[in-house]
């Protein structure tokens, strides 16, 4: 994909005194994600200055949501936090109630909205979004960003409408009653958290932009130019998790944060598949070199496996993902090494895994083999969950008590991801603790908080030379970029 935006004039290196760092609550809403509905139809810390942060909310489903106001006066969404998506968008006025039941964007009651007159079109893995670009003044957790780019949608397309249309059985809409509150928030668009080239804008070949979170780094408005996601446990639902804009909490993980530079990707196409290299300007996704992922049973040698990849390649740390994806075959033998040849069905309509939740071994774990370097050979650094955390059930919580569950590992052809990138998604992000690093390119990780078992080993990439550190000098770097990209 590609970017739009106009040249940043830089008029001074010194840093505003007033940035910086956002906390926000975010939070895991108790709706069906539109896999696990389908299925049930069928049965803080201070750095250098104050952070920005928003709460998230947690979605049993499973989405995080964070609260955001667009527009003067300001107009209130809640949006599902993405970091494997770029664009910010929510629905404009022009969108009917059947594709945008949830409220829309009255642009005529914003004095600083501005249409861009640019189409704006993101496909996802469940749906599609068309509209045009605009901007206007975009407030998260008290961060604010005047004149920020961003998509206004006017048709949808399985997005905003599967959490609600989605059909249940009588004993699970009482269950989704009960757990849903007063202040539960209803997704109602996406704030996306990649890299500008991975804008829809870069896709149509309309230049580059800087996204939300990148305008607040390059426009002094947070301490640091980082941010930090702990989305918490699976079964701490409500607003329990947290993003922060500019800063680390560190009382939100065990052990040390170990970093891995971002992988980056060539827009060249070999065979329909992107491949990976080492250009420093094609940055898209939050990705990490990739060794391979293993199972470890401590009580149990059969229920050993070690997969190894043939070449190395890229997990993308995607929180709009429910579940992570592995090519076909290898997740095929993780299910069944995980519960065994009679305990597993494929559900083709999902493309998911259904499993007893009861075949969940409380000695084994799912190791993830990452890299600091592209070599397949080096030693990895590993992010451990302990098995029952992929057991997500269907039917009641916790899983202990359930009939059945869905795996958090699915097949990668049932998302349609190419070459060697592999999507890392809740399922496995829960148990760590994330910083993505936009000077230096890099993702530091650690064992969250409330994620028991989860382990982190490794040791850290050092800072590559020549890489922006300081936050003035990612200001640079980010007008300098954008002004190359746009031409």
């Amino acid at each position: 994909m590609k970017i739009t935006t106009a040249i940043i004039v830089i008029t001074s290196f010194v840093f505003a005194t007033n940035a910086q760092i956002l906390r926000l609550p975010i939070t895991r809403k108790s709706r069906p994600d539109p896999i696990i509905s389908s299925i049930q139809n069928k049965n803080a810390a201070r750095v250098k200055r104050d952070p920005f942060l928003a709460s998230l909310f947690n979605d049993q489903g499973t989405q995080y949501i964070v609260n955001i106001e667009i527009g003067t006066p300001p107009q209130s969404f809640s949006v599902t936090l993405d970091t494997g998506s770029a664009d910010l968008w929510i629905p404009g006025s022009a969108c009917p109630t059947t594709e945008c039941p949830n409220g829309v964007f009255k642009e005529s009651e914003s004095s600083t909205y501005n249409t861009l007159n640019k189409k704006f079109t993101l496909a996802y893995g469940i749906g599609n979004v068309n509209g045009t670009y605009a901007t206007d003044t975009v407030s998260i957790g008290g961060g604010t960003v005047e004149n920020q780019q961003f998509g206004l949608a006017s048709a949808t397309q399985k997005i905003l409408t599967n959490p609600n249309t989605v059909t249940v059985s009588q004993e699970l809409a009482k269950q989704l009653k009960k757990l849903a509150t007063d202040d539960s928030p209803t997704p109602n668009g996406i704030l996306g958290l990649g890299y500008p080239k991975l804008t829809a804008a870069s896709s149509k070949g309309l230049g580059a932009y800087n996204p939300f979170v990148f305008n607040l780094a390059a426009q002094n408005k947070i301490a640091e130019p980082i941010f930090s996601i702990y989305l918490n446990s699976a079964a701490a639902t409500g607003w329990s998790g947290e993003i922060i804009f500019g800063g680390i909490d560190n009382t939100k993980y065990t052990g040390e944060l170990t970093y891995m530079p971002v992988v980056t990707l060539s827009s060249v196409k070999t065979s329909n598949k992107r491949s990976l290299d080492d250009i420093s300007d094609k940055h898209y996704y939050w990705m990490v070199n990739g060794q391979g992922v293993s199972i470890q049973d401590s009580s149990n040698a059969a229920g050993n496996l070690d997969l190894k990849f043939s070449k190395i390649g890229a997990f993308i740390l995607d929180t709009g993902t429910t579940l992570t994806y592995l090519p076909t075959d290898l997740a095929e033998q993780v299910v069944k090494t995980a519960v065994g040849n009679g305990s597993y069905k494929f559900d083709a309509s999902s493309g998911t895994y259904l499993v007893a939740c009861d075949a969940a071994s409380p000695t084994a774990n799912f190791v993830l083999d990452m890299a600091a370097t592209n070599d397949l050979n080096a030693d990895p650094i590993t992010l451990t969950v302990p098995m029952t955390q992929l057991f997500i059930p269907l039917d009641q919580s916790p899983s202990s008590t359930s009939n059945q569950c869905l795996f958090g590992i699915a097949p990668s052809s049932s998302v349609g991801i190419g070459g060697d990138m592999y999507l890392v998604g809740d399922s496995i992000l829960r148990s760590a603790y994330m910083v993505f690093d936009m000077a230096n390119s890099r993702v530091g990780i650690a064992a969250a908080i409330g994620a028991t078992g989860s382990t982190v080993r490794g040791v850290s990439a050092p800072i590559s030379s020549g890489v922006a550190t300081s936050p003035t000098m990612f200001a640079l770097a980010s007008c300098i970029i954008m002004a190359v990209l746009t031409f």
